[in-house]
């Protein structure tokens, strides 16, 4: 009985470790739309980690429970918006056979509205970042083109979980060696 409770206990940390997904992402090359060029080096590469929780084979934003792109994570952000300033995935939808789609935004001023700035990416469309105030302001956009690509990886998996594993199974080899 002890056997068979060891191996369902096992069975059952492998099949829940296997249900989290952890991906990289890097979009290469972008369309400078300010200084009228193609960019074919200019990256914008983040990460992001989720449950599917519907089990429907797909990541919805709700299912996140990491989103992140340099150091800003845009699940844990959310957190601290009010009602001048935002930040958080205010979408988002990936699946292996259907790619990767959001967007996503860190964004303030103060509240007469007369300074503030942000940053903004939508797949697909463009990253926009911008700065006002009332002497001046400006804004930069890059675009993505039918050249922008994609590259998707899982994430390495942490050494930690597998080490656990190995040395619950030889801990479990270890006892049935000494019945025997």
């Amino acid at each position: 009985m002890k056997h068979i409770l060891s191996a369902a206990l096992l069975l059952a940390s492998v099949a829940a470790h296997a249900q989290s997904s952890d991906w990289t992402f890097s979009y290469t090359g972008f369309y400078d739309r300010e200084a009228a060029v193609f960019l074919p080096d200019t990256t914008l590469s983040g990460s992001f980690s989720g449950v599917d929780a519907n089990g429907d084979g797909a990541l919805e934003r709700d299912e996140l429970t990491a989103f992140t792109i340099g150091t800003t994570d845009y699940v844990a952000c959310a957190a601290g918006s009010n009602a001048t300033y935002h930040c958080g995935a205010d979408s988002f939808r990936f699946s292996p056979d259907g790619g990767l789609s959001f967007s996503v935004g860190e964004y303030g001023g103060d509240p007469e509205g007369w300074v503030g700035s942000g940053h903004l990416v939508t797949t697909g469309d463009a990253l926009v970042d911008y700065r006002f105030n009332p002497g001046t302001s400006s804004e930069h956009h890059l675009d993505w083109t039918a050249a922008t690509r994609l590259d998707m990886l899982p994430a390495v998996p942490e050494p930690a979980p597998y080490a656990m594993l190995a040395a619950g199974l030889a801990g479990i080899g270890l006892l049935r060696r000494r019945r025997a």
